[in-house]
């Protein structure tokens, strides 16, 4: 009876030691978003989340919002630097305000995974996960210059300058114009990645002499895009002015089932989301990790939302199956 006991003893303590050296190894990952509060970010804040829970018992995530504040974001990167986390998963806000961000994590041995916008020093990054950014722009521009016949004049609102996708989009949508020397553009300005500038800066233009000459808005994100539109749509315009912007999120692609808007750019959030916490994952175990990995856009029109989503099977957003079977219920619907 005394051995049995001593055996379940030793058995008990074996069981401790090795349940806390398993709790012991688990590892801390932190996540850095620049500002939650835009929409596309929240999206891929919901898809690194849901990825995590993949990894919950052998992976902390820690998520902090920079609140589009680089000094928010140097004050967590500290935070994270101090904790000595195994990786960071960083969203950064623009080029430069990145270098001193990248530099303190990485100056303190934490590899750093960069998602969606690019950073100063893409060379300090073990891994970068998102899309090619001067092609989102060129598809939407493309996409519009079909709507227009090769001919038009246009407004493009600009997300925040000096943000890598603001640069990339605008360049794609110069590249695409040199082929189309009869769409001409009027006016252009930033409305900084948001709704209720895009709005305002719209209203004013459509109050001047430029009302009657702009036949499309293009804009840098969807936000800006549904700012727009919102403008447009209370001057009784919609049916002479189109609107196109980029991420077809869930608002924008039930605007363009209405056919208030034309076109948009899918970039997959959560796809980039997932695959962010996924390699970050393979980081902290030791794993090999590709130095690139690329998210592809696709231009999205009325006749493709059904073929796009469905084909890709991209049915990532709360909507979308609304969409998709009212979109199937209505064949008809026009293609402007």
């Amino acid at each position: 009876m005394r051995k049995v006991s001593l055996l379940l003893v030793l058995i008990i303590s074996i069981t401790l030691i090795v349940g806390t050296a398993i709790a012991a190894e688990k590892k801390t990952v932190g996540v850095m978003i620049w500002n939650i509060a835009y929409q596309f970010q929240a999206h891929m804040t919901r898809g690194m989340q849901q990825e995590a829970e993949e990894y919950k018992d052998e992976i902390e995530f820690v998520f902090v919002d920079g609140q589009e504040d680089l000094g928010i974001q140097l004050s967590q990167a500290e935070n994270f630097a101090t904790q000595q986390v195994d990786a960071v998963i960083y969203v950064p806000g623009d080029l430069e305000g990145s270098k001193p961000v990248v530099d303190l994590l990485t100056g303190a041995g934490i590899p750093v995974i960069g998602v969606n916008t690019e950073v100063a020093e893409m060379d300090k990054l073990i891994s970068w996960i998102g899309s090619p950014i001067v092609q989102s722009g060129e598809l939407l521009m493309q996409g519009i210059a079909d709507v227009l016949g090769g001919k038009g004049n246009i407004v493009e609102l600009h997300g925040a300058y000096g943000h890598m996708p603001q640069i990339g989009r605008h360049q794609g949508i110069m590249n695409v114009l040199e082929n189309y020397p009869n769409i001409k553009v009027i006016y252009e300005d930033t409305a900084n990645w948001s709704r209720a500038e895009a709005m305002t800066k719209m209203e004013n233009i459509l109050r001047t002499e430029l009302r009657d000459q702009v036949d499309a808005v293009v804009a840098h994100n969807d936000e800006m895009a549904i700012g727009a539109m919102k403008a447009v749509e209370e001057t009784g315009l919609l049916d002479k002015i189109a609107i196109g912007g980029i991420d077809a999120t869930p608002e924008m692609l039930q605007f363009l089932k209405e056919g208030k808007v034309e076109v948009t750019v899918f970039q997959d959030a959560i796809g980039q989301g997932r695959k962010a916490v996924e390699v970050a994952a393979k980081v902290v175990h030791g794993e090999p990790v590709e130095s690139y990995y690329w998210i592809p856009y696709e231009l999205v029109k009325p006749r493709m939302l059904i073929n796009i989503w469905q084909g890709m099977k991209l049915t990532n957003y709360n909507c979308l199956s609304n969409i998709i079977s009212g979109w199937a219920g209505n064949s008809a619907h026009p293609e402007r």
